[in-house]
């Protein structure tokens, strides 16, 4: 299997910005302005979203039974299923929720969108990141993640938009070519029919998190919940958003090319002359020898993953097909994709998760964007001016959106320090990463050895990340005391 990468089409991203006029509501001169925002950085939006009656039930979507291969002991509630969006097109979404083991009902809601663009959050995000499982290298079997963060909130998966992992559309131009706010509207409708069949979540307090393209999804979905709130009718239950938390974001796609060259140089991939020479011409255009694979990961065809440079790669064995790794890293395994594969394609587990049957792919190939807005930061200044909890989390090992990249997107946000960068400590006693607050509460992390997923690659200091966001404080300043 060719090794799939959240985020396969980045260096293509063409730099396009959104130029769609919004009709709104000329009775509130706030969602007036808010609206003419939206039209210049996300696209069209919806119309006042009717609670539709679900299609759905909450007990149908129950995995009742658990997933095959999962080890005893499981003690929270599990549900997947679809949410339709468009019957006559036959646009669903498929969804994977993980309760809490402890005190679900008093809990947030978390939602985690997986960027690519267009690659499964069920796959990335539940299986190989923060989901309470890790498939095993047979591939049949399953193992608890000791740091999922279901151990804080309950988590929802959403593969999105449609035709990304388990959802479908019978209309092939639905995922074939793809627009940002297209994608932001369909999720916007998922949650409200979502939340019929779930009702005992609304009002709870609600996050959006995600990664890689996910700088695109997430504060655009945020936004568009921003505007929707004030267009509800009087009995109707507002989603109750109280923040985003991004992890190595694409937020730029004019730096993007820039931060991977200078993070390449910083780190000695590249030589002091290709440096130069790139400083020279001022057009940062990738030499070939140094672009990153979208086969495998590798920066110019060498044993290097670019999406986490100093980790362990994933070998193939010439004789039997298998897959290894090149060296160990404790709470780490490279080749963790081809596992999920192989166990997402078997037809006993997509019957637990009540996903249609067939082949299943962790990515679309050949995915054809639109209208994608090019820069996001003013969206993120935005929603943190309207006062959402708004943090960035990169770990510092990742080539690709890497925290050289996202400290200039962070820097065009003109946002005042009130808290100057400073070490955090994971539980462990190691630092953790570096940490820095803005006006408003913004607040950028970094994750100390971890790669573009940070959850995979640092799973305990992202829980504890996780941690400090849900309670609106910062990681802590000093080491905590060890029991020796």
């Amino acid at each position: 299997m060719a090794k799939s990468a959240p985020t396969f089409f980045l260096l293509s991203l063409a730099i396009l910005s959104c130029t769609t006029s919004l009709a709104v509501d000329a009775s509130s001169q706030q969602e007036a302005q808010l609206s003419k925002f939206m039209a210049s950085r996300v696209g069209p939006l919806p119309g006042r979203c009717k609670a539709t009656p679900p299609s759905g039930s909450k007990e149908d979507d129950r995995i009742a039974g658990g997933l095959p291969g999962q080890p005893p002991g499981v003690d929270f509630a599990q549900y997947a299923g679809y949410v339709t969006l468009d019957e006559e097109r036959g646009r669903e979404l498929f969804y994977y929720l993980v309760e809490s083991p402890e005190d679900a009902a008093s809990k947030p809601l978390i939602l985690w969108l997986t960027g690519g663009p267009g690659c499964s959050s069920l796959s990335y995000g539940a299986m190989m990141e923060l989901g309470p499982f890790r498939v095993n290298p047979d591939g049949e079997t399953l193992s608890r993640n000791e740091y999922a963060w279901n151990n804080l909130a309950n988590v929802m998966f959403l593969d999105s938009p449609a035709g990304v992992g388990f959802s479908v559309s019978k209309a092939e131009a639905d995922f074939k070519t793809v627009h940002d706010g297209n994608t932001a509207d369909d999720t916007y409708k998922f949650l409200v029919r979502w939340l019929e069949r779930f009702p005992e979540y609304k009002g709870r307090e609600f996050f959006v998190t995600g990664e890689s393209y996910g700088g695109h999804y997430v504060p655009q979905l945020a936004a568009v919940i921003a505007l929707m709130n004030r267009r509800l009718a009087a009995h109707q239950t507002p989603i109750n958003l109280r923040g985003i938390f991004l992890g190595n974001p694409l937020l730029d796609n004019g730096l993007f090319k820039k931060g991977y060259m200078e993070y390449l140089w910083n780190h000695g991939v590249i030589s002091d002359e290709v440096w130069d020479d790139i400083l020279s011409e001022g057009s940062f255009e990738i030499p070939e020898e140094y672009k990153y694979s979208v086969g495998d990961h590798t920066i110019g065809g060498t044993t290097v993953d670019s999406f986490d440079i100093y980790a362990p790669v994933c070998l193939e064995s010439r004789n039997n097909g298998t897959y290894y790794s090149s060296s160990l890293l404790p709470g780490y395994e490279p080749c963790s994709e081809h596992y999920v594969h192989a166990y997402l394609n078997i037809p006993e587990v997509q019957k637990a998760l009540h996903a249609r049957s067939g082949t299943w792919s962790a990515c679309i190939p050949n995915l054809t964007r639109i209208d994608s807005p090019a820069f996001m930061v003013p969206t993120i200044r935005y929603l943190v001016d309207i006062g959402l909890r708004v943090w960035i989390f990169s770990g510092d090992f990742d080539a690709i959106c890497s925290l050289t990249v996202t400290r200039y997107s962070v820097k065009d946000l003109n946002l005042d320090v009130t808290r100057k960068w400073r070490p955090w400590y994971a539980p462990n006693g190691e630092v953790g990463g570096y940490v820095q607050q803005y006006q408003g509460g913004f607040t950028l992390a970094s994750v100390r050895a971890a790669g573009h997923m940070v959850p995979a690659s640092q799973p305990e200091r992202s829980l504890a990340l996780l941690n400090a966001f849900l309670n609106n404080v910062l990681p802590p300043a000093e080491m905590p005391q060890l029991n020796n």
